[in-house]
């Protein structure tokens, strides 16, 4: 019994190992084994197989590189310059005779449509201010009034002009350079030293301004506010 059922086995296992085999191709291919017939037959061999595989010989070298001139050569071939267009010259027989409006024309009077006029441009002016008038010239003998800030002996800014003023019309007149201490300030060290600082301020100015230090005079006191200016005849 058991030698009758091993050459049916060996059959099975035959046709097992075909199947197999068949399956390993993919289903495709085994559905045209089993159909038969020209799909069935071995596909055509793709061209250049039965040619040898390029190697690194075959491969041709790097090509000289063109030089300037040949690179200028190879583009005057292929992109030449054109010629210059003739200039174009207005014809003297078509121009006689006419006469170039002055301005644009009026806009047509059509019923109906109402054409706004065309507003005139605001030109912007600027009117140059005039300059300021010089500061008044100190009158012969009268002192000028010049400002401290509380307790500082700094002369403000805006009495140089008037002591260069006065400096200036002196003529042989000496000048009499007071400071004040404070208002309502007793004969004390500190108000004292304050008017004398600001006397002397004004004293430099006046140096400054050209005044000699030989015809300036000093003179302070306590009681009063900033300082004065004076020519002495």
């Amino acid at each position: 019994m058991a030698r009758a059922l091993t050459a049916p086995l060996l059959v099975v296992a035959a046709c097992g190992a075909a199947l197999v085999l068949a399956g390993c191709a993919g289903p495709v291919s085994a559905y045209h084994n089993i159909e038969g017939g020209a799909i069935a037959q071995a596909r055509q061999a793709p061209p250049g197989v039965d040619q040898p595989y390029p190697n690194l010989a075959s491969v041709p070298q790097t090509p000289v590189p063109l030089t300037e001139q040949q690179i200028d050569a190879v583009g005057a071939r292929l992109a030449p310059v054109p010629a210059p267009e003739p200039a174009l010259v207005p014809n003297a027989q078509a121009l006689a005779g006419l006469e170039l409006p002055s301005a644009a024309p009026p806009p047509p009077d059509v019923p109906g449509v109402y054409i706004p006029a065309t507003p005139t441009p605001h030109v912007l002016t600027y009117t140059k201010p005039p300059p300021a008038p010089p500061p008044p010239a100190p009158v012969d003998g009268a002192p000028i009034s010049l400002g401290f800030r509380p307790g500082s002996a700094i002369l403000e800014y805006s009495n140089e002009q008037a002591l260069q003023t006065l400096a200036d019309s002196r003529g042989d007149a000496t000048v009499l350079a007071g400071g004040f201490g404070k208002p309502g300030a007793v004969a004390d060290a500190a108000a004292l030293q304050l008017a004398l600082e600001r006397a002397r301020a004004i004293a430099d100015a006046l140096t400054a301004d050209g005044v000699p230090a030989e015809d300036v005079e000093i003179v302070a006191g306590a009681d009063g506010n900033g300082g004065f200016a004076q020519l002495v005849y």
